[in-house]
């Protein structure tokens, strides 16, 4: 007489039920970090071109300076000499070159004002108002 084989059955063990649990932590984890990743690529040009700006305003402000010095030098120097003409387009550029600078700064400090990973943000307030919600109907 041929012996009957059980029918199959999902495991129901507590080994298996921890590691549907770790496969759910893990899968979680997975997308929190993929979501974190992408965000963090984001700010990176974000604060990429909000420091470009800055610098490049802080180097407009270094050449203005040197076209004021310019001018002082020269200024001083010719004083004498009743032919200033040129003295006033220095300064016109070293005023232009001043203003440049400060709106590139300016522009610079806005865009680092900026919020960044508000995507995350708002990811980690649906799950706590879903948690908070699933904890009550209980």
């Amino acid at each position: 007489m041929a012996t009957a084989v059980p029918p199959s059955r999902p495991p129901t063990s507590t080994l298996s039920h921890f590691a549907d649990l770790l496969r759910s932590v893990l899968r979680y984890l997975s997308a929190r970090l993929s979501l974190a990743g992408l965000e963090a690529k984001e700010a990176g040009a974000h604060y990429g071109i909000a420091a470009a700006l800055i610098m490049g305003g802080l180097f407009v402000g270094v050449l203005g300076y040197m076209f004021l010095v310019t001018t002082a030098v020269f200024g001083i120097a010719t004083a004498f000499e009743g032919k200033h003409a040129w003295i006033w387009v220095m300064a016109g550029v070293a005023i232009l070159h001043l203003a440049g600078a400060a709106a590139l700064v300016s522009l610079g400090f806005r865009r680092m004002r900026g919020g960044t990973f508000s995507t995350t943000l708002d990811e980690f307030k649906k799950d706590k108002e879903w948690l908070h919600n699933l904890a009550n109907k209980r």
